[in-house]
């Protein structure tokens, strides 16, 4: 009985199918309307290979991104270790020229002003080629 039922509906269907057909035909010449489902069935496969190229795409920007964070936190660390040991360092010297003053030691005052001097002097970007290549080398720096 299903049977009878299901060949009745897709009898249906395929005679549905043939009448829409058949209008179609009406306005677009057969020979027409093969050639508009092969341009259409090649533009819908084009389209999926262009999704395919726009995630892969993607994905490939997504990783870049990640890699430009990356190495800015890490720039970011090292550069504000740098300055930081730099701060430390003046601090310290300048610890050292006002104990020389209190205490009214020259010698004291002249270290104190020389290891200030020796470290104004000296730039921190000095060494940013070395530490540029390091980073680029993928080797492991302590920080």
């Amino acid at each position: 009985m299903f049977e009878l039922i299901n060949k009745a509906k897709s009898a249906k269907r395929t005679g549905q199918a043939l009448v829409k057909l058949e209008q179609v035909s009406d306005i677009v010449p057969s020979a027409d309307v093969l050639n508009f489902f092969t341009i259409l069935t090649d533009a819908y496969k084009e389209a999926k290979v262009t999704e395919r190229e726009i995630a892969k795409i993607q994905a490939q920007q997504e990783i870049l991104l990640t890699e430009i964070e990356k190495r800015y936190d890490l720039y970011y660390k090292v550069f504000d270790m740098i300055f930081d040991e730099r701060r430390v360092s003046i601090a310290k010297s300048f610890e050292i020229i006002d104990k020389g003053f209190k205490d009214g030691d020259n010698d004291l005052i002249t270290i104190g002003m020389q290891g200030l001097s020796k470290v104004v002097s000296s730039s921190p970007f000095a060494n940013l080629d070395q530490l540029s290549r390091m980073i680029e080398g993928n080797k492991v720096i302590e920080i």
